[in-house]
């Protein structure tokens, strides 16, 4: 059953006007190897307020001089580091995605989802557990928080000198899309988007048949439409997309990527390539920042 688009956006609007609060501090950019500070960027560790009193915490890396520029917000996986995942350089890739896009001329955003990096709490909170039904509210409630902490996050990037405020742009993957795509549906502030690995299957669902919560079995059919990628995906016609897939895809599988492919209205990028979950191209994740670049209008000088 088609969910009412008002519906969703009452159940995903905030108070913008909500203090952000904002705090900031140097956070060094440095080669592990060499232990010598990257040439030509700086970093910032930034935190402000966000719905329900949270407190949201991102990582901004971005030319050391100049601007205004375009600004992308990256959204991690489901990983215990969060954001480190594209900020925190290490000995095999001492040049994370957001080094990398920073030096050609983006302020890259990285942001713990709820639940995931320094917000990851010791029950799991925020976390994708379909085996567990009897959590399914809180999941829902979740997802939602997670929508909102991207709305704020342009909140906050609309006070920093260093941001277009007509140029900012979407990076996720995995659960960066399923929290990506209700995001940039409801927020017409995003311009352009690319969404790695996401998809709508039943890794996305909870398990109630035959357990004690069979009797919600029409709740979690609701908390599938209101928060799942594929209801969200037509509503998507004011931003260009760059969307991705695995066709070995284990977990999302090709069939729930292709779902949501067909989902998503024009204008939009499609595509696949060989491997699994966590094999996205490094070839491919440079066509989608040239993608952005060329929608948020960037320099297009290839990553360094």
């Amino acid at each position: 059953m088609p969910i009412d688009e008002a519906l969703l956006r009452h159940l995903y609007a905030y108070d913008r006007t909500l203090p952000l609060v904002p705090t900031s501090e140097v956070d060094p950019v440095t080669n592990p190897a060499t232990r010598q500070a990257v040439p030509g960027i700086r970093r910032e560790r930034v935190t402000f307020t966000s719905t329900h009193d949270e407190r949201v915490l991102a990582t901004l890396t971005m030319p050391a001089s100049g601007g205004p520029f375009p600004a992308v917000i990256m959204q991690h996986g489901s990983t215990p580091s969060g954001r480190h995942q594209m900020t925190t350089p290490t000995a095999a890739l001492p040049q994370p995605l957001a080094v990398q896009w920073a030096l050609t001329g983006f302020v890259a955003v990285t942001v713990d989802a709820y639940g995931f990096g320094s917000r990851e709490r010791a029950d799991n909170r925020g976390r994708l557990t379909p085996n567990r039904p009897d959590l399914m509210y809180r999941t829902r409630d979740a997802r939602i928080q997670g929508v909102q902490d991207l709305m704020r996050t342009v909140d906050y990037l609309l006070t920093r000198p260093e941001v277009r405020a007509d140029a900012i742009g979407y990076h996720g993957v995995s659960m960066g899309c399923r929290l990506g795509v209700p995001f940039i549906a409801l927020d017409r502030r995003v311009k352009a988007a690319s969404l790695f690995v996401g998809g709508t299957a039943p890794y996305s669902r909870f398990v109630v048949e035959g357990t004690p919560f069979a009797d919600l079995a029409e709740e979690e059919q609701r908390i599938f439409e209101l928060t799942d990628p594929v209801t969200f995906a037509p509503l998507t016609a004011h931003v260009p997309k760059f969307v991705a897939n695995g066709l070995q895809d284990s977990l999302v599988t090709p069939e729930g990527g292709q779902r949501l492919q067909a989902a998503f209205a024009e204008p939009k990028s499609l595509h696949w390539f060989e491997g699994n979950h966590g094999d996205s191209p490094a070839s491919l994740v440079e066509e989608a920042r040239l993608f952005l670049a060329q929608h948020l209008g960037a320099p297009v000088a290839a990553t360094r």
